[in-house]
């Protein structure tokens, strides 16, 4: 073994011991506290570090190399020992070198100076230096000794942490950092903006303070799985905030994990989906509403054939000149009964958009005003109307008894919420509605153009805002039972959809709630130049009518009403039995009258093939279901007569002899 003063790395290492070597009596007394050993003792510390620790002159030539500058720099101690420390940085940082042993010519001292320097491969890395000064015996510096400590590792930490930061800064999601106890710790530009409170405001106090009351049990029971080390995946919740308004979301928890792999915290992703669950409620709604629509209008049909048959019958027996009084009486009260039930079936179809609408241009302001009486009957005394309409004439495309039905549903409902009396105020004007300006009630834009807008307002009761997103949904009510069916304001709904025209609500708990329906204006009607078209009279010469209905009642009844006024009347419960008639008696019928929906050969198909095996043949077609929903695409329905069941006597007798008449003055003839 070489002696160690024999070593100049050793020597000079006991000369830059500085203090130490020139104060000896600062260690302890031992059998070894001569200088040798100390300075053996400081070699060994010396080669053991993990950071490269070198000495040099002050002109920059190296003088020790211990084992780590080896395995940092790439080069051997006999490689670097006498050589300028110059070698080991690159030439554009040459002139820091320079600098720092300017400074330690001074003795002064450079602390954690971050700098690159080069490994013998050529490769780059950055260091952490520590540089003293050396001094000798008297004191004078002498050489300097630096401490360089690889930060490559440091710095590529510091560069993802970096990255990490600009991606959770950068996200569009709130990412959110607190302890198990809920004391937020990090706060991203995301969370600012989902809940108006900035970093410098939330950071440090309770994640408590965005969760909603009837949830901080839930929060809590959130932080116990997390703190058992669960992960918690896309929970949808809702939390609070700044302005004290709800927003739904959905949160991801992870745990985060200290140095020695214990939870600590909570990390976690919040993401904003109020207009998510906005728009998915919007569509269950929707989906809801389709379903009821055509459950209603499948009622509506079917109700309407029993309907027709109750009121044919009814029909029937007040012909009877030997009725009684009292039988007279009753059979009144079934004919009231009649009428009421077509008209909730009117509402029925009306809910489902599928109502036998007449509109006709009309004045707003005129049809309000001549209904005003009426409805203030309806309502009493108690609750006064004030009609405030515009100036003017506000004409509109409506059905004339579709509009009072929606008013008298709105102005009954406002009645009912004001059960103490009060007042209802109608006012009407027109607006110009540009693009995107207004929205309906679905909170779709409404279409630019001019309007007239009918509101109808309450000082009552008001809606809450759970109630006031169900208010149009059939059979929906806040009312007692027995006192609402449910129907007014789907009702009132679908009228107004098939009439082209929107609905606004407002409504606030205690001040009562406003209902505006928006109808597009049109042009002022042309005078007409008669009363109204006159009625086609009835040919005095009688036919033979095949009836085709799956409904036996609905057979009888048009049979007979047929019967009773001459004609000859065929009946088929089906369109295979129609045309199998029809081929026995060589297609020798006048009028075919028949239903649209039927088992086996639908009405459809049983007309095209009268069509074809009977050319010309005249055909009046009735159904349960208005036309619009029989023949739903545009230019599908036929050119014959339809008739709407339930069809009263006349109506029934006009189209037959309408149908009839056309016939026999057509250029064919029959």
């Amino acid at each position: 073994m070489v002696p160690v003063e024999e070593r100049p790395a050793i020597r000079i290492a006991a000369a830059t011991s500085g203090a130490l070597l020139r104060t000896p009596s600062a260690f302890p007394a031992t059998p070894f506290s001569d200088t040798a050993t100390i300075a053996a003792h400081l070699s060994a510390i010396i080669d053991s570090s993990d950071d490269a620790i070198v000495s040099k002159t002050l002109d920059g030539t190296v003088l020790t190399w211990n084992a780590a500058s080896e395995r940092i720099f790439g080069y051997s101690a006999q490689e670097m020992i006498g050589s300028p420390i110059y070698r080991l940085i690159p030439e554009e940082r040459h002139h820091e070198e320079r600098e720092v042993l300017a400074r330690i010519r001074r003795g002064e001292r450079v602390t954690h100076f971050e700098t690159i320097r080069m490994r013998k491969d050529g490769t780059l890395f950055p260091v952490d230096l520590t540089v003293s000064p050396v001094r000798d015996q008297t004191g004078t510096v002498v050489g300097a000794s630096s401490i360089k400590r690889d930060i490559s590792e440091r710095r590529t930490a510091a560069a993802t942490s970096a990255r990490l930061a600009a991606i959770v800064q950068s996200s569009e999601d709130g990412i959110i950092s607190k302890t198990l106890d809920g004391k937020i710790l990090d706060w991203n530009a995301a969370a600012e903006r989902m809940y108006g409170y900035s970093e410098a405001e939330i950071v440090g106090q309770s994640i408590y303070l965005l969760v909603p009351d009837d949830l901080k049990s839930e929060e809590r029971a959130i932080l116990e799985r997390v703190s058992r080390g669960e992960h918690v995946a896309h929970y949808e919740t809702r939390r609070c905030r700044r302005d004290g308004s709800q927003i739904s979301v959905a949160l991801t928890l992870s745990p985060i994990l200290g140095v020695d792999e214990s939870i600590i915290g909570a990390s976690s992703i919040q993401r904003d989906i109020t207009e998510r669950r906005r728009a998915e409620e919007a569509l269950q709604q929707a989906s809801k509403m389709e379903a009821i629509g055509a459950l209603a209008g499948g009622l509506a049909h079917d109700f309407n054939n029993q309907l027709y048959a109750v009121s044919g019958f009814a029909h029937f027996i007040g012909r009877d000149p030997s009725l009684s009084p009292s039988a007279r009486a009753d059979l009144l009260e079934i004919q009231k009964t009649t009428e009421r039930m077509a008209s909730l079936t009117r509402q029925l179809l009306a809910f489902a958009r599928q109502q036998v609408l007449s509109p006709e241009i009309l004045d707003l302001n005129g049809a309000v005003s001549d209904a005003s009486p009426m409805l203030q009957r309806l309502i009493g005394s108690a609750t006064t109307i004030e009609l405030l309409l515009a100036q003017g004439s506000k004409w509109v495309r409506v059905d004339r008894a579709q509009l009072v039905q929606v008013l008298l549903n709105l102005v009954i409902n406002a009645r009912d919420a004001m059960p103490n009396g009060g007042r209802i105020e109608i006012r009407s004007e027109t607006l110009e509605v540009s693009a995107g300006q207004i929205h309906d009630r679905l909170d779709v834009p409404v279409e630019t153009g001019a309007y007239a807008q009918l509101s109808v307002k309450d000082s009552g009761n008001g809606i809450t805002p759970e109630h006031l997103s169900h208010i149009f949904e059939p059979f929906y009510t806040t009312k007692e039972v027995g006192i609402g069916t449910g129907l007014g304001l789907a009702t009132v709904d679908g009228i107004i959809s098939q009439s082209g025209g929107h609905i606004q609500v407002e409504s606030e708990v205690g001040r009562g709630t406003t209902i505006r329906i928006l109808l597009p204006l049109c042009s002022e009607p042309a005078p007409t130049t008669a009363a109204g078209a006159s009625r086609t009279m009835r040919p005095s010469s009688r036919g033979r009518i095949l009836v085709v209905d799956d409904e036996e009642s609905i057979r009888a009844v048009v049979g007979r009403m047929l019967q009773a006024e001459g004609y000859e009347v065929l009946r088929a419960r089906d369109g295979l039995d129609a045309l199998r008639q029809m081929r026995e008696i060589g297609g020798a019928v006048d009028l075919i009258i028949s239903d649209l929906v039927m088992p086996g050969m639908g009405g459809r198909i049983f007309g095209e093939e009268i069509a074809r095996r009977y050319p010309g043949k005249p055909l009046v077609w009735m159904s349960g279901h208005p036309r619009d929903v029989e023949f739903p695409r545009e230019g599908s329905a036929p050119e014959q007569p339809f008739l709407m069941k339930p069809v009263s006597h006349e109506a029934l007798l006009d189209t037959v002899s309408r149908a009839l008449h056309k016939v026999a003055t057509s250029p064919r003839g029959r």
